[in-house]
């Protein structure tokens, strides 16, 4: 009977033992599991606070966004329509008088660089350029997705050409009629560039068209073209 109890005292003994190990290995995974989880929401909440930091100076794409940094010009941007109407009437001006000299090669272009090197060849060197001529040398591949666009129109009919040349300088017609010639249809896509995209800096400057006359090398190449001749009170007087 004495051999039973202390046989029993001693698993008890064992078992009492056992339970406070468990126990305290138990405890010590706990406290261990919450000081981790307290280590990663410190270090999370310093990232936080990093990136906060850099916020507005890193890219948008490091936030996950876009980069906009190439953003092209768009509507957002703006040029009064003083400054684009003096940029557009220098540009009418300056391709009116080049006009039958680049007609030809701008039409065959195959790349930006080839529409460049013909305006270079025709534009005034580089320290006796007027804004409006700089800032149309600048953008060459704009130059040439809109002359491949559907907005361009190469040729304008007869009536169209016969209107610009032929009527009075009040017209408001004739100033219409001009305006639907490709050198204006360029000077109008490209006078608000870089503020502008090229469409709508013809929207805008088509609403207002140039009030220049036609300039002599180019009124004399339509006139080649379409065989029409200068009106008797416009001949000189022998």
């Amino acid at each position: 009977m004495t051999d039973d109890r202390s046989a029993k005292t001693d698993w008890n003994a064992r078992k009492e033992n056992q339970d406070k190990l468990l126990t305290g290995i138990s405890d010590d995974a706990q406290k261990s599991l919450e000081a981790k989880l307290a280590s990663l929401e410190a270090r999370v909440a310093e990232l936080e606070e990093k990136v906060d930091r850099l916020e507005g100076m890193a890219p948008s794409y490091y936030y996950g966004g876009t980069d906009n940094s190439k953003k092209k010009p768009g509507p957002d941007k703006s040029i009064e329509d003083v400054e684009l109407f003096r940029h557009r009437d220098g540009l009418v001006g300056w391709l009116e008088d080049v006009w039958p000299k680049i007609v030809k090669p701008l039409l065959a272009a195959a790349d930006p660089s080839e529409v460049a090197a013909i305006f270079v060849r025709v534009a005034r060197p580089n320290d006796l350029q007027p804004p409006w001529q700089s800032r149309f040398l600048a953008h060459p591949s704009d130059l040439l997705d809109f002359l491949r666009s559907e907005k361009f129109r190469i040729k304008p009919p007869k009536k169209t050409v016969i209107d610009a040349l032929n009527l009075s300088v009040e017209d408001e017609k004739r100033r219409r009629a001009a305006n639907r010639f490709p050198t204006r249809q360029i000077a109008n896509a490209m006078a608000g560039l870089p503020e502008l995209e090229w469409r709508t800096s013809l929207d805008r400057c088509s609403k207002n068209p140039c009030s220049y006359v036609v300039a002599l090398n180019t009124d004399r190449h339509y006139r080649a073209m379409f065989s029409i001749p200068v009106p008797e009170d416009r001949m000189p007087k022998r």
